[in-house]
């Protein structure tokens, strides 16, 4: 039996307080107003072992539902449950259960209106299993999320807590009286981070109360944000409002004014307080999400250590999806069905503290995914005119839609075809040059109209046309022509050797022409090659090295016999 069993209830209202303590000042506080929206819904119940209460002299029944149940006429459940003793006879030393299911019926309370991702429960009877939408926690049960995992409790008074990614949450208090309407919650922390907003407490005598081991943030109707870093640090964050911070034995005190926030760590006496930082620049993030990973990034914040990200449905605000800690300055959510989506940033500095926070509405429309193409290899080179474009079938697809451009952002088309059929597309007629295509899907909507997925990822491939595959010397008399073979927009370097390596070049030319009239070179053998440059700049290289001959005929006339190149001819 634990301590918690064998107290009475007039025991269990004595707590032990922590030494570090946070009172906040009424006020407005207008942070994340768009998360509080939240409509309960009814759903099973955890079912927890009873509780069970040693009696004490004087103990009665009608005690014991008022103590536990607040309400004394339940008394007839107890004894039911108990195989009806006398009600005024109970015997000191004996066990009383209270069963679960009563407990979870009396007023007070945090019923369960959302969750996502991985979050279990605890209760105090030792019962656990996975946390539901409708579900009512009371004293005592614990709510654990994993690293993707959110909930959202209601309190009877209204208000709202919001438990994020890997955070251990303990339910002290959560009692509420009808009769004063009065609520009474005080949780308990252990690690990661709670957002709480809080109703106004008019009644004398409310509290709400979020502890961690270092310090402890109390309200009267505001929001405020509480986390605990690695169990050696604890914060708080101001958005609006005032917020005195009892820091230590000593009773040492601070004020956080709106725009601020307090760290205090193991052994602080006095806590550290900073503005908060900025709201995160999400303006250039791309507000069309067409991958099913959604990923934002925006520019790094100075002072940032790390950043936290929401993402919820627009339509459903509150309903929380995924929440992440990201080191830089960039943000994932995967597994997210298509639709309207509202993001939400903050910075979290070197203390822990949060910062403001930045909201950015996205539209995610992934579907369906394009194919995985196939051919030509990304950065592939086609040495033909004809390239044929080859991708995956996927089921359930209607068509394909296909894009062949010249440039990467595609405004110059030379294929734009929305309903292509199909596996594979052969291009004809294509000239040297870099091209880019790109490929979607089509599939048949429920209403019956085509439902067009986004493209896929450009690729790009190259058509490289051989150059001086036909080379041409003609000579008449003197003048002798080279001439080869390319296309429109290229242009040339041309060079000639005696020798195949090019060891030493005899002549060089640039041109856009594809010929070159050879003047002045001795009668002989030579090597010519030819280095296009492609109307896009691609440079090839030199083409392999072709052989030709120069020939010089004798001229006659008044004096010596010479060439036609001018040399004398010497006789034997």
């Amino acid at each position: 039996m634990n301590d918690y069993e064998r107290a009475g209830p007039a025991r269990d209202e004595k707590r032990p307080r922590t030494p570090w303590g946070v009172f906040i000042k009424p006020g407005l506080f207008a942070a994340l107003g768009c998360l509080l929206a939240i409509a309960s819904s009814a759903g099973a119940q955890p079912v927890g072992e009873p509780l069970r209460h040693e009696v004490r002299t004087g103990d009665t029944l009608y005690d014991l539902a008022q103590a536990y149940l607040e309400d004394p006429g339940q008394w007839p459940e107890l004894a039911r449950a108990n195989g009806n003793p006398r009600p005024n006879r109970l015997r000191p030393g004996s066990i009383v259960l209270v069963p679960d299911a009563l407990l979870r019926r009396k007023p007070g309370g945090a019923r369960i209106v959302h969750v996502s991702g991985e979050v279990r429960y605890a209760t105090r009877g030792g019962a656990s299993g996975v946390l539901e939408t409708g579900m009512k926690l009371i004293d005592g049960d614990r709510v654990e999320t994993g690293s993707g995992g959110f909930a959202t409790l209601e309190m009877a008074d209204g208000s709202v807590v919001r438990i994020t990614g890997d955070s251990v949450l303990r339910l002290d208090r959560v009692k509420y009286s009808l009769v004063k309407k009065r609520a009474d919650t005080a949780l308990s922390l252990d690690k990661g981070r709670v957002e709480s907003s809080v109703a106004p407490q008019r009644a004398s005598g409310s509290r709400f109360q979020v502890g961690t081991p270092l310090m402890a943030a109390g309200v009267r109707g505001t929001e405020f944000g509480v986390s605990v870093a690695g169990g050696n640090r604890a914060t708080s964050d101001v958005l609006e409002g005032e917020v005195e911070l009892q820091v230590g034995r000593s009773g040492n005190t601070a004020r956080v004014l709106a725009g601020s926030g307090g760290a205090v760590a193991a052994g602080d006496t006095v806590p550290a307080l900073a503005p908060l930082l900025a709201a995160p620049d999400l303006s250039g993030a791309p507000a069309l999400q067409q991958r099913p990973l959604i990923d934002l990034p925006f520019p790094a914040l100075a002072g940032a250590a790390s950043y936290r990200a929401f993402i919820w449905p627009a339509q459903a605000p509150g309903g929380v999806v995924g929440n992440v800690v990201a080191e830089g300055p960039r943000v994932r959510f995967a597994g997210l069905e298509d639709g309207d989506y509202v993001v939400r940033v903050n910075a979290i500095d070197a203390l822990g503290i949060e910062g403001r926070p930045a909201v950015l509405p996205i539209r995610l429309k992934a579907r369906p995914e394009p194919p995985v193409t196939l051919a030509p290899p990304d950065a592939g080179t086609i040495e033909a005119g004809e390239a044929t474009l080859r991708w995956t079938q996927a089921e359930g697809i209607a068509s394909y839609r296909l894009q062949v451009a010249r440039d990467q952002a595609f405004t110059d088309l030379i294929v734009d075809e929305a309903a292509q059929q199909g596996e594979s597309r052969t291009l004809p007629g294509l000239s040297s040059g870099t091209y880019f295509w790109r490929i979607g899907s089509v599939a048949a909507g429920k209403d019956g109209r085509p439902d067009a997925g986004p493209f896929g990822d450009p690729r790009r491939f190259m058509v490289r046309l051989p150059v001086a595959g036909s080379l041409g010397m003609a000579q008449d008399g003197d003048q002798a022509v080279l001439s080869w073979d390319g296309e429109e927009g290229q242009q040339y370097l041309v060079q000639i050797a005696r020798a195949a390596d090019f060891s030493t070049i005899v002549a060089e030319q640039r041109t856009a022409q594809r010929q070159w009239a050879l003047d002045g070179l001795p009668g002989g053998q030579y090597f010519v090659r030819i280095q296009a440059t492609d109307g896009d700049g691609y440079v090839r290289d030199f083409t392999r090295a072709q052989q030709f001959r120069i020939y010089r005929f004798v001229r006659s006339g008044s004096g010596p016999l010479r060439m036609g190149d001018g040399q004398e001819i010497q006789l034997q």
